[in-house]
């Protein structure tokens, strides 16, 4: 969400060396995907990019690391992919969350984590500038309002990829500290995964939204 901030240029041929290691290595996915993020650790311009970071930030990123590498291990049901249908609205592709194998109702892909990160005031404001043609539009998907709170947060990890649909077939739920999702009805291969964001989210009534549901009724935007 800030294309100046600098990050460290890691070669893209050592990460995807990792993450074929992490693929072709038998054994259980919490140990293959920790090794993934200990090499991913090793590397240096990622331990530069660390270096001014205390302990707890390091570990809280390493956290975020591994919930990106359980996404390529072959036990899971899921993959990030990309998708058009908000390109004329944003002027690029996004992404979204497909099944890779058939979900039946109940399941919880645990694969798919997220978590919510405070937001100041100054920092809400601050995000609320990156959009400000479409005043009736929330301007990033990634920032999410919490009722109970009453307050904006940052939705951070694979989680946030999960597009919104009036007709979901998965519904959010806290597991812990973390966020994930539980399956609402039968989900097919290549099928993608969605959520309901609010009947306010897109303007009022969510008059702006885009999702497939709406298209089909011939509703939203």
């Amino acid at each position: 969400m800030d294309p100046s901030r600098r990050l460290p240029k890691t070669n893209v041929e050592d990460l995807l060396q990792i993450v074929r290691r992490l693929v072709a290595t038998k054994g259980p996915a919490q140990n293959t995907v920790r090794q993934a993020v200990d090499e991913l650790l090793a590397l240096p311009p990622v331990r530069y990019y660390l270096k001014p970071y205390t302990q707890k930030q390091i570990n809280a990123f390493a956290t975020h690391a591994s919930r990106y590498f359980e996404l390529y291990h072959p036990g899971g049901s899921i993959e990030i992919a990309h998708t058009s249908r908000y390109s004329h609205r944003t002027g690029k592709s996004e992404l979204c969350i497909l099944a890779t194998r058939p979900l039946a109702p109940g399941a919880v892909i645990t694969e798919l984590k997220g978590s919510m990160a405070h937001l100041t005031k100054e920092e809400d404001k601050e995000l609320k500038r990156t959009d400000l043609r479409n005043t009736d539009i929330r301007r990033d998907f990634s920032v999410i309002h919490s009722r109970q709170m009453k307050k904006n947060h940052l939705f951070l990890g694979p989680a946030r990829f999960v597009n919104h649909d009036c007709e979901n077939n998965c519904e959010l739920f806290r597991e812990g500290k973390y966020i994930t999702f539980r399956v609402m009805r039968p989900i097919g291969i290549g099928e993608e995964i969605t959520a309901h964001y609010g009947d306010g989210y897109f303007g009022y009534r969510n008059r702006h939204c885009l999702c497939e549901t709406c298209e089909k009724n011939g509703k939203g935007g």
